[in-house]
């Protein structure tokens, strides 16, 4: 899944971003969120950054995950602008430089990155835990939004008894509604 993602050209990350972006701006769990944790994008990733501008520019608080690998856990950090003012962190990922904590009790969206999906809405990372850790302590409220790709998206990725799984699954051309 990573090869293939790694392979796609700017112009199919865009257009495809671009397709997941409308659909996650027309769910009622994001448009009536008021706390969102989104991520920033990396090695083609679902682009994040509209959906970050459009959730600031509607008023809402957000936050982007810090990575502490000693403790080997991410902190909800409050920010009011975005791009600026980020610098590489953990694993190179951009992360605010200055912030304020948001606790993960008042999230009530939250955008999910994966390598890979499945239709129970379990998703693939990149083994360390850290969001895993950090989705079990968030309100049980608070609604989990998977950004994926098609190709992303399969049967099953194995997940183990301490996988947390997402509410919704967006891909350019399907939206998953795993919350029932």
């Amino acid at each position: 899944m990573v090869k293939t993602r790694e392979a796609m050209t700017p112009l199919e990350v865009e257009q495809a971003s671009a397709a997941v972006t409308r659909r996650v701006l027309s769910l009622p769990a994001f448009r009536e969120s008021r706390y969102l944790l989104a991520y920033v994008d990396l090695r083609n990733e679902v682009r994040t950054g509209v959906l970050i501008q459009a959730a600031l520019a509607a008023g809402k608080q957000v936050a982007l995950p810090v990575t502490n690998r000693e403790r080997r856990a991410l902190t909800a950090a409050r920010i009011t602008v975005y791009p600026e003012g980020l610098a590489p962190g953990a694993y190179g990922v951009p992360e605010p430089q200055r912030y304020e904590e948001m606790p993960p009790e008042v999230l009530d969206c939250i955008l999910v990155p994966g390598v890979a999906y499945d239709y129970a809405g379990y998703r693939l990372g990149f083994g360390g835990g850290y969001y895993d850790r950090f989705l079990s302590r968030v309100r049980r409220h608070a609604v989990l939004i998977g950004l994926a790709y098609d190709f992303q998206v399969c049967a099953t990725v194995y997940p183990e008894e301490y996988d947390q799984s997402v509410h919704f699954v967006v891909s350019e051309t399907r939206t998953l509604d795993l919350s029932g």
